[in-house]
């Protein structure tokens, strides 16, 4: 051996931080509530990322003829930092949690019969 160095594994590396690159940015509106600091060297990419901390559902209400219930969702923003080779940098971090408050329905009126809304699989109404 010359002391080449083979580079296929650094490669590979640099591909897979390219697809998590492009993931990340197909949700770059759900993202959209925290911005990572700039990149400042060369050669690196910053990679935006949310994670879900938990999601609780309350207890089923009426409104009208539909059944909603309060979702809460905290979830964890997160800056990645990598380089052209996919080296995950320590200047890496996360923000403050986020709490965010949905109202989600779970069954509507269809004629006499109340349906469920998909996802949701339980009774309509529910009880």
């Amino acid at each position: 051996m010359t002391g080449t160095i083979d580079l296929l594994p650094l490669k590979l590396i640099a591909v897979a931080v390219a697809a998590l690159a492009v993931s990340a940015s197909s949700n770059a509106a759900v993202a959209a509530e925290h911005k990572c600091d700039p990149v400042t060297d060369p050669g690196w990419s910053v990679v935006p990322e949310r994670e879900v901390l938990s999601q609780s559902d309350g207890p089923p209400y009426q409104s009208g003829t539909e059944w909603f219930v309060d979702r809460i969702t905290t979830v964890l923003p997160f800056c990645h930092y990598f380089n052209s080779i996919g080296v995950y940098s320590m200047r890496s971090y996360s923000l403050d949690p986020v709490v965010t408050r949905e109202r989600v329905a779970i069954c509507r009126q269809n004629g006499s019969d109340s349906v469920a809304v998909a996802p949701y699989r339980g009774p309509c109404p529910p009880r």
